[in-house]
């Protein structure tokens, strides 16, 4: 797997759990959003990074881990859960600044949106130093489950992705 595409495989992973950095505008006030995407009015969303936990259980367990391999994975875990909780804060402040104020000026959307993707690029940072060590120490079967689960989870990996990167 080239830096590249376990760059992209681990951005996924610390980013991508349940949801992107912002939500999807309900498609009243997205002009000419498809019919699938409008959102039923009894629809909820669950919160971001809701089932981290259940995602750490699932990803320890496929990768059928060895004794010396799990304090690498913990840290990868602490990673996960690290980002999670930042999304949810993230989610909770959007929600708040939505119901208290009036929109934001197109400045201003581009300021947030700079400070966020650097923030994000920080916390892959992170996670990609939490990755890295434990992809190295997983033997040729576990690498290519890993690549599987971690390649495969959201829009930048398996059959969503637009463009491979090799």
């Amino acid at each position: 797997m080239s830096a590249r595409n376990l760059l992209i495989a681990a951005s996924v992973i610390a980013t991508g759990f349940a949801g992107g950095l912002a939500l999807a505008q309900p498609a009243a006030q997205q002009p000419g959003a498809p019919a699938a995407q409008v959102q039923r009015a009894d629809h909820v969303r669950p919160a971001p990074g809701r089932f981290i936990e259940g995602r750490i259980a699932f990803l320890k367990t496929e990768l059928k881990l060895t004794a010396q391999q799990t304090p690498l994975f913990d840290k990868l875990a602490d990673e996960m859960r690290a980002g999670a909780r930042t999304m949810q804060e993230r989610h909770a402040l959007r929600q708040q600044a939505s119901a208290t104020t009036a929109p934001a000026s197109a400045l201003e959307k581009l300021e947030r949106r700079s400070t966020a993707m650097k923030e994000m690029t920080a916390a892959q940072d992170r996670y990609l130093a939490a990755f890295r060590p434990l992809y190295q120490s997983l033997s040729a079967e576990q690498k290519q489950t890993a690549d599987q689960l971690f390649g495969q989870h959201g829009h930048m990996g398996g059959r969503h992705r637009a463009a491979k990167y090799h």
